[in-house]
């Protein structure tokens, strides 16, 4: 007695499946290295300590982590009462590129009115130029 063959169906559908489940495995795959390229150059950093020196500047210190001889391009940022943005600037820290994993800076930022607070925008590993922290 011979063993019952599968249906040609049965088969199809197998195959339909594991071809399924292997496209969408590729696509993820791309999805996820495609996300990684866009935000690999993002960095941490943190607003240490600010100070309202005056109607028209806040002093911010800021802490960033990045490589190794790297360096951190970051936007800071200051508000008024009323949460309007009233400036906005490009701070580089560790320009030199250390090989220290942290860089710590601090920045006076001119304001158009009375600044209550100084903020990161964020920071990345390459050069941020004017136009694009542009309000």
């Amino acid at each position: 007695m011979t063993a019952p063959s599968r249906s040609p169906r049965l088969s199809q559908r197998l195959l339909a499946v594991l071809l399924a489940v292997l496209f969408v495995g590729l696509v993820g795959a791309v999805l996820v290295l495609g996300l990684t390229r866009l935000t690999g150059d993002s960095l941490k950093g943190r607003v240490v300590s600010y100070s309202v020196v005056s109607d028209g500047q806040v002093v911010l210190d800021v802490e960033v982590a990045k490589q190794p001889g790297g360096t951190a391009y970051c936007v800071i940022r200051a508000r008024s009462a009323d949460g309007a943005e009233v400036g906005r600037d490009i701070a580089v820290l560790d320009a030199e590129g250390t090989r220290s994993r942290t860089a710590r800076g601090s920045f006076a930022l001119s304001t158009t009115a009375r600044p209550v607070t100084g903020e990161l925008a964020g920071c990345r590993a390459k050069p941020i130029s004017r136009e694009e922290v542009a309000p």
